[in-house]
């Protein structure tokens, strides 16, 4: 007996082939070796058959012994072709041919739905589907070995009238008496008639070099392939179906960008009915393809073969609109997950359901309480406790942390004692270092600048714009028995040696403030050799509605500059009196060494220059090769999209808030607006919950000391750092609302972003080893 036959249980497959009216049906069954014997119904066979058990089980009308209901059933359309014709004067027939799967009882429904699945995407896919029936049905035994759960599967062959329509994709359906609606195998999203593009995180493409899809629409369908989240503007290529009337379709480069490449397509879309269309792209961004239809490389439509490499990027996102007047349905050929019933009541459902919900929403909060932690440890019972997870489920919980553990995302200092780990697993040259003392560094190896944060995200951000990053974990256990940790990364900017520390997330309690000012005592107690201090955070602007010129956005970046020689760079409120007009107790600061406000002065007189116009600014480049590299652990780094950036004002007469525009420049200034890329202001930084929070007085206050944006009240941490040997010190703030940095997460972390790209920039333009150093890009 053929050995190509036999499965890895000892068993074989047998065909059975039987016709009914004018149906062919091939039954491929799976069965014992041993029973087979020398069974005069079976034969093995030879030449161009070899490899196939051929079965006589047919009646005498060549009919197959009927058989039970399958699990599972599946179909597709085929056309077929004389092999003897050539592709030009070849006559193509139309049959569908369906697959019924009988599985053994221990297969459940969800296990039977993927198993045919995947058995199916095995059989047809494109690259080597079988050409003649001969292939066909030897693939679809030799498949058979894959999955032992089936005991049964069946091919029928029925020719089918040459018509439209038709079942375009894979569907399975339970052929049980619980029977439920076919699963399709496409995505569907609604877009208005409105040029406004929707991101489709159903659809990932950022591993993937082709897409295929159908629209139904009366013209103008665009699909943003983009290099960033939220912005289709720079670094996409835009396809535009059907546009101008329905009369073209180009590529452009961006959104509503220039035209590279355009055709005549008079008709190309309906809308009353589906096109379908394809979307090709080379894995280096060099060239891209679109057409009609489901085969991709056919019926090819517009093709941009050369890319200019300044043009060039990869795709990591995909988007889609429709334009005025014309609403769209679109549909994107992906295979979901199968999901059936199981033997499961509805309340039974609900409740696990509900319990999946509640579930990821605890072990979300449990990875944010360990990043607000860091750089302390926290112990599990603690950790519970701030997670609201009750101690009944402290085993699901530290599955949960080991799971972490395995992914690199936290670390176990001590038994039952965890800490977010200060890097992730796909930076492999970041090195962690597990101290008890954080280990004296001497010459060149002592860090002069120190980059302090508070949220995780600005630690991650910071730490993108390194090289050569060692983490120093500095663990001890004290008398208590009570678990210290915190870290110190090092590494280095340029000619320089820095250190990067993370502080405790911002509270209230004069506890954790006082913490914060211990915290920079012994960074600058440990690294005597540090001679700058720069505190790079997220904050909120202060809008100008205006003057456009001293206007902050989100994802903007504020920098604490005195405006005068004698005036401050950073000023707190501690207290306003309110009478006929408003007394605010304030305390100012500003730094002896002015080496950090004259850097700054000189990356702003850059970024408004017409020569730093005409090139991506050092921050930009920064920016970018940040988001890409953060992109890979969290998307959340990406910008948010422009239309997330709304300004209120409260205007004279009205009791709420009122929706307005952002200012632009004039046009003689133009050259210098950028939109969605980071803008740099220069002014003083102001703090104090008394004044942040109320829209009149913050506005008062920001007015009276030329303040340009509100930190979450780092005062303390000013403080220390003024009142310690280092002379140097500056603010850079990341705009990302209209507070003081904590109305919103949305903008955090592209805030974090923006900012230590620009402290990046600020480091390389300080005096190194004693020399003076000018800016250099």
């Amino acid at each position: 007996m053929a050995s190509d036959t036999k499965t890895k249980t000892g068993s074989v497959i047998l065909m059975s082939a039987g016709q009914e009216d004018d149906v062919t049906v091939v039954r491929l069954d799976r069965a014992s070796e041993s029973k087979i014997g020398d069974s005069p119904e079976c034969h093995v066979t030879e030449g161009p058959f070899k490899g196939i058990v051929v079965k006589q089980t047919v009646d005498e009308k060549g009919r197959l012994p009927p058989v039970g209901n399958p699990n599972v059933r599946t179909w597709f359309f085929a056309h077929t072709r004389d092999k003897n014709t050539d592709l030009e004067s070849a006559t193509y027939s139309r049959e569908r041919r369906e697959i019924c799967f009988w599985f053994r009882r221990k297969a459940s429904k969800p296990d039977q739905i993927l198993q045919a699945t995947k058995y199916f995407k095995s059989l047809i896919e494109p690259e080597h589907f079988p050409k003649d029936y001969v292939s066909f049905i030897k693939k679809s035994m030799l498949l058979m070995q894959e999955f032992p759960l089936m005991r049964r599967v069946q091919v029928s062959v029925r020719p089918e009238p040459d018509t439209e329509g038709g079942h375009d994709g894979l569907s399975l359906r339970p052929e049980a008496e619980d029977e439920e609606p076919p699963i399709e195998n496409f995505i569907t999203v609604l877009t208005p008639a409105v040029y406004d593009y929707q991101y489709l995180p159903e659809v990932p493409v950022s591993r993937k070099n082709h897409v295929t899809f159908r629209i139904m629409a009366s013209a103008e369908a665009h699909v943003a392939l983009s290099h960033v989240y939220g912005d289709t503007d720079r670094r996409t290529y835009e396809i535009v179906l059907g546009g101008w009337n329905n009369t073209k379709s180009a590529i452009r480069y961006g959104g509503r960008g220039p035209i590279e490449v355009e055709a005549n397509t008079p008709g190309l879309l309906n809308a009353d009915d589906f096109q379908a269309f394809w979307i090709t792209w080379s894995d280096d961004g060099g060239s891209l393809e679109v057409g009609r239809g489901m085969t991709r490389g056919l019926n090819c439509v517009l093709r941009w073969p050369k890319i200019p490499p300044a043009k060039q990027h990869s795709i990591n996102l995909m988007s889609v609109s429709t334009g005025p007047g014309s609403p769209g349905r679109w549909e994107f050929i992906e295979y979901l997950s199968a999901v059936t019933k199981v033997s499961e009541t509805k309340a039974s459902k609900r409740a696990k359901v509900r319990r999946g919900v509640v579930w990821y929403a605890k072990k979300t909060k449990m990875l944010e309480n360990l990043e607000a932690a860091f750089p302390s440890c926290i112990n599990t019972q603690q950790l519970l406790s701030l997670s609201s997870v009750r101690l009944t489920d402290m085993l699901e919980a530290v599955v949960f942390l080991k799971d972490l553990l395995k992914l690199g995302l936290a670390l176990e200092v001590a038994r039952g004692v965890w800490l977010r780990s200060p890097t992730n697993h796909l930076d492999t040259a970041h090195e962690i270092r597990m101290v008890s003392d954080m280990p004296r560094l001497i010459g060149r190896e002592a860090p002069t600048v120190a980059l302090v944060t508070v949220l995780y995200c600005e630690k991650q951000a910071m730490d993108t714009m390194m090289e050569d990053k060692i983490s120093y974990v500095v663990h001890s256990v004290d008398s208590t028995g009570t678990s210290k940790s915190t870290v110190y990364t090092v590494g280095r900017i340029g000619d320089h040696r820095v250190v990067a520390m993370k502080l405790r997330k911002i509270a209230i309690q004069a506890s954790t403030k006082a913490s914060h000012a211990k915290a920079i005592d012994q960074l600058i107690g440990i690294f005597d050799q540090l001679q700058h201090v720069l505190i790079v955070t997220t904050g909120g602007a202060v809008p100008n509605y205006t003057d456009y010129g001293k206007h902050l956005r989100r994802g903007d970046v504020a920098v604490s500059v005195p405006r005068t020689p004698d005036g401050p760079m950073y000023v707190h409120c501690s207290d306003v009196e309110m009478g006929d007009q408003a007394f605010f107790s304030t305390s100012v600061w500003n730094a002896a060494d002015d080496s950090i406000a004259k850097v700054a002065r000189q990356l702003y007189d850059v970024s408004v220059s017409r020569g730093g116009h005409e090139t991506l600014r050092s921050w930009e480049k920064y920016s970018e090769s940040g988001q890409e590299q953060l992109r890979r652990i969290d998307d959340r780094f990406h910008r948010p999209p422009g239309k997330t950036d709304r300004l209120y004002a409260l205007l004279e007469g009205e009791r709420d808030p009122v929706l307005v525009r952002h200012p632009v420049p004039p046009p003689e200034k133009r050259y210098a607006y950028r939109e969605n890329t980071p803008n740099v202001r220069l002014g003083p930084i102001g703090c104090g919950r008394a004044v942040a929070r109320i829209d009149a007085l913050r506005m008062e206050f920001a007015s009276c000391h030329g303040i340009v944006a509100y930190d979450r009240g780092l005062h303390h941490v000013v403080d220390a750092v003024m009142n310690s040997r280092v002379s140097s010190c500056g603010l850079v703030l990341g705009i990302c609302d209209y507070l003081d940095g904590t109305k919103t997460r949305t903008w955090q972390p592209y805030a974090a972003v923006c900012a230590a790209s620009f402290a990046k920039s600020l480091v390389l333009g300080l005096p190194a080893f004693g020399r003076r150093r000018g800016y250099y890009q």
